[in-house]
């Protein structure tokens, strides 16, 4: 059951997806209460001093979006981060870069038992340092594999 906000109603919010970052669905969350209000400011998305809900850019969960799921089932999402500025090993610190890599290229590249994690995870954040020795894009990446 959603309570009414009594100024903002359900008080919607877009959500983001946790890997892309990319809108990914709305949430209603009407009056929010103390620990939605936490979770929120948690998050980096503090509620208006009049209960209004951030309107957009939020994460609320690691459910991967439909796009996301594609990616995952042909390959490894790979992110890059930045350890140092990481405060928060739930949810690193990203630096931009971002590319599926296939399954083939994991068990080639990357130490056997790492791969056997990655493989099952199908996401890996990655540090900056390990990025630029794989040499991975990070730009956006054309169809004959050059960045664009």
């Amino acid at each position: 059951m959603i309570h009414l906000h009594p100024k903002h109603g359900v008080n919607p919010m877009l959500t983001n997806c946790y890997y892309c970052n990319e809108p990914n669905g709305i949430a209603l969350l009407g009056q929010p209460k103390s620990v939605v209000k936490q979770s929120l400011e948690k998050a980096g998305a503090p509620v208006g001093p009049d209960g209004e809900a951030p309107r957009r850019g939020v994460v609320i969960d690691k459910e991967p979006c439909h796009q996301c799921k594609k990616h995952m089932e042909t390959g490894v999402i790979f992110i890059s981060v930045d350890e140092e500025k990481t405060t928060d090993k739930e949810n690193p610190y990203r630096t931009g870069g971002w590319c599926v890599v296939t399954a083939a290229f994991v068990e080639r590249e990357i130490n056997p038992e790492v791969a056997k994690i990655l493989l099952k995870s199908r996401v890996a954040f990655v540090p900056d340092s390990v990025w630029d020795e794989i040499g991975l894009p990070r730009g956006e990446v054309n169809a004959a594999g050059a960045e664009a």
